[in-house]
């Protein structure tokens, strides 16, 4: 598993930045890890696009996000732990990093609509 560093905003480019160059010579060569990697870029994209999101539709695909993110189902290779530990990274840091983002994101929400 690669180290990750303590992120003070967790982006999705923060999360380019934490993959080993191990990791990513295997994304860049090998066909199923990039799939995966796709997979997974594309779950926390959108979490971060639905996440202060006020239609009924976005709230409906932020909760499906969120539910396969936080679910920890090592059975399935497409679940978000899975495909972490194929890619070598902690999915508690991912998870820690994309709620510290959804609070700074409603905070400042939150500050905007009371000014």
């Amino acid at each position: 598993m690669s180290e990750q560093p303590e992120k003070s905003t967790f982006t999705a480019e923060s999360l380019r930045e934490v993959l080993s160059t191990e990791v990513s010579k295997r994304i860049r060569t090998q066909p199923a890890c990039h799939l995966l990697w796709a997979i997974l870029e594309n779950g926390m994209l959108e979490y971060m696009r639905y996440a202060t999101a006020t239609h009924p539709r976005g709230k409906r695909l932020f909760r499906e996000t969120e539910d396969w993110i936080m679910q920890d189902d090592p059975t399935w290779v497409c679940s978000f732990v899975s495909i972490c530990h194929v890619l070598g990274l902690e999915p508690g840091y991912l998870r820690t990093g994309l709620r510290r983002w959804r609070e700074q994101r409603s905070a400042a929400a939150a500050f905007k609509h009371a000014a």
